[in-house]
């Protein structure tokens, strides 16, 4: 069975923006055989004010092709096209 080839840097675009949306620092990205981990640290609001919270996901390969899809779907036309480094 022939594995389906990745697009690294739209494959790292699509998780730096999952990145953004939880909030996290210091964050590890580890790519295992069923799909990506993300561990970070996050900051949850208490009475006292903000403290720092550990945060793990697990997405699998096929989360993570829909995260690309939908960002893919968000850009404009003329950002489809993929661009050299004059273009």
């Amino acid at each position: 069975m022939q594995k389906e080839r990745i697009d690294y840097p739209e494959l790292l675009r699509s998780l730096g923006h999952f990145i953004q949306q939880q909030h996290l620092n210091e964050v590890t990205i580890l790519e295992f055989d069923r799909g990506w981990i993300i561990t970070g640290i996050t900051y949850q609001s208490t009475a006292q004010g903000f403290i720092r919270v550990p945060a793990d996901y697990v997405l699998s390969h096929d989360e993570v092709r829909r995260l690309i899809q939908t960002m893919r779907d968000q850009r404009k036309p003329e950002q489809h096209q993929k661009r050299g480094w004059l273009g």
